[in-house]
Formats: structure tokens, sequence, C-alpha cells
């Protein structure tokens, strides 16, 4: 770097005494610096003058790639010094389909407003934890799941895991539900039965049978059938948005399935624009407002 430098101060200066000022040099040190790279390259950079160092064919060229270089590395410089500080970049966040995102304009103006040149990218995974494992998400809100050492796990707010049933479903009557209350119904369902909690946890345990299952990724078609009494499915209540318009609602178990969200990101991952966001986040949800 140091050559490239020496070239094109003595080609902006056209003096070798204000270049080795420019560089803080001496000029003997400057004119040494020049002669050992001349002699490396075994031809001559600059014509020599009393008034003045003009640039040979081969100086101009190596200027014009020295420029090049140096705003480039310029560049880059600052990037990194921005993305030190969590100016800039991009930040990969990945949400439970489930889960009320209603805070995700609010949120986005503010980290926007704090990191206009960060790059935010939402997007669905099929497992968010190991998408964050994995690097593939930087932030990720799930519900609740089995902590692991390697992830830090922000807790975000509560909610509650409910059924949901037309009025006239054969349940109606129930204050609430019990797990094995779904033998022989058809239940709508938004996850891989065979991959979900309510699987792992009560049906495959208790060899609870279902009538028959229809997967269905699309929440407000999956209402809509519900209220259709096309079969009855599980919903945390927070989605529901107290819009219970032609469904009952009922807990699951007496003292109803309560759970929490969390925001969770690798515990490795210290980079300001990741701090900042989570931040930003837990600060909207607890607040009062």
């Amino acid at each position: 770097m140091k050559h490239l430098h020496l070239v094109h101060s003595i080609c902006e200066t056209g003096n070798l005494t204000r270049a080795a000022e420019q560089l803080f040099l001496s000029q003997p040190a400057l004119s040494k610096q020049l002669a050992e790279l001349e002699d490396r390259l075994g031809f001559l950079l600059f014509h020599r003058s009393r008034k003045a160092m003009l640039p040979t064919e081969a100086g101009l060229a190596f200027n014009t790639h020295a420029q090049r270089i140096l705003d480039d590395t310029a560049a880059l410089s600052e990037y990194l010094a921005r993305y030190g500080r969590g100016d800039t970049g991009r930040l990969r966040l990945s949400i439970d389909p489930l889960h009320r995102c209603d805070w995700l304009p609010t949120w986005l103006q503010a980290l926007r407003s704090r990191l206009p040149n960060v790059q935010v990218q939402i997007r669905p995974v099929p497992d968010l934890l190991c998408s964050l494992r994995q690097g593939e998400s930087d932030l990720i809100i799930l519900g609740e799941t089995s902590h692991a050492p390697d992830t830090r796990f922000q807790p975000l707010h509560g909610d509650e895991l409910v059924a949901i049933l037309p009025p006239d479903h054969a349940l109606a009557t129930r204050p609430w539900l019990m797990p094995t209350d779904l033998a022989g119904q058809t239940l709508l369902y938004h996850f891989d039965l065979e991959q979900s909690y309510l699987y792992r946890r009560y049906l495959r345990p208790q060899q609870i049978q279902l009538g028959s299952l229809q997967h269905i990724q699309d929440v407000p078609a999956l209402i809509a059938l519900v209220r259709l009494g096309v079969g009855m499915s599980l919903l945390p209540r927070r989605l529901l948005n107290g819009d219970e318009r032609n469904l009952l609602v009922r807990p699951i178990g007496e003292q109803g399935f309560h759970f929490n969200w969390y925001l969770a990101t690798k515990r490795e991952d210290t980079r300001p624009t990741v701090q900042v966001a989570m931040a930003l986040l837990s600060e909207m949800l607890h607040s009062p407002n």
C-alpha cells in the first residue's frame, strides 16, 4: 500500500519534496522507496528533472490503478467502520407465522430511523431455530421451545393457546377442552402435525386419533373455514385480535394453556445492529402504550 500512496502523491504534487511532506516522510526516505520500487519493477515510473517529476507511460498506468485501489480501500475501511458501529449491514428476521405482528410497522420505522443504512429482510423459514443456528436468520420470534446454551432468549409477552369452534360444534357445551377431546374431531391445523408440539406432547404419547386433519397454512382462511363449520382449530388467542364473530373460543384445560413468545438470537452474536434491533423491539412490546 505504501508504494501506491508514494506514486499517487508524486503524480499529484509533481515534486519529491511536497510528496514527502504529504506522506510525512523525509525526502531521502521517499527517494529511496521510489528507487527500490523502480528497481523491483525493472523500469522507471518517473522522468526526473530539476523542476518536476513527470510520470512515464508506466507511471501513469500505475497511478491510475493505484487511485482505483486506494479509493476502494478507503470505501472498504469506511464500510467496515460503519458496520462495526452498527450503522450498516443486513438484518434478517424470521417470525413464527402464528405470532401476531401488529408491532412490525412501528418497529421497522423506529429501526430505520436509528439505523438508516441497515437492510432489513423479513422472510419465512421452515424451522426457526435451525435457521438461526445455521446463520440463515439473525433474529427469530418463536413460541415455547427448549432453551439451548448457544441461543439467547428474550421474553416478549405472554399468550394463550385456545381452541376455536363453530357455534354448533359437538364440543360447544364444554367450558374448556382437553387434548383427549380432539379424538375423532376434524382439526384444521397450520403446522405439519407430526412436527408440532401438539403431536409430540399430547397426540402421540396419549395415542389420540383425530377424525381427520386438514393442513391449512393461510391463517385467515383457516379461521374462515372454522366459522363455516368445516372443523375446529387451535390458535394463539392474540392472533384472533378480539374478533370472535361466529366462533366459540375455549381454553385448553381448566387453567388454560399459557405460553410466552420469545425473541432469540445467537448468544455469540454481539453485533451492534442486532443489539439495537432487540432493544427497540423489547422496549416497544413492553411499553405501557
